[in-house]
């Protein structure tokens, strides 16, 4: 025997359109929501992985830097710009956050702007501004 709307959840017939929309918008979110968060649980053990690996690197640069073996190329790309060596600041571990991209929501355009160089406020780039005319 096949369940109608009207028995398994009757409220909702009271509810607008506007009000069933934005129920409906509001479970599909909280299912990518879900999805997110089971992806993330997956990539822990490989940003785990990744993280002591990038500690192997960085401590292996800093023995080749202090025993003098590393390339001045080399040392100043892992040097900051005052040029103080820290290999730590330029290769960081992943989080398992950042392998799993997080889901545009649907119709949501982004935002080009620039600072206004006379007054300083934020305003539309001009490939924006070219965008919007078309």
């Amino acid at each position: 025997m096949a369940a109608t709307i009207d028995k398994l959840r009757p409220d909702l017939l009271t509810k607008s359109p506007a009000e069933l929309e934005r129920l409906a918008a509001e479970i599909a979110m909280a299912q990518a929501e879900l999805q997110r968060r089971a992806e993330i649980k997956e990539k822990e053990e490989l940003a785990r992985e990744a993280g002591d690996r990038v500690e192997r690197v960085v401590a292996d640069i800093k023995w080749l830097h202090d025993n003098g073996l590393l390339p001045e190329r080399v040392t100043q790309g892992f040097s900051r710009g005052d040029g103080t060596f820290a290999p730590g600041m330029i290769l960081r571990a992943p989080s398992a956050e950042s392998l799993v991209p997080r889901a545009a929501v649907a119709g949501e355009k982004r935002r080009r702007r620039r600072r206004d160089p006379k007054t300083g406020e934020w305003v539309e780039s001009k490939a924006s501004q070219r965008a919007a005319k078309k």
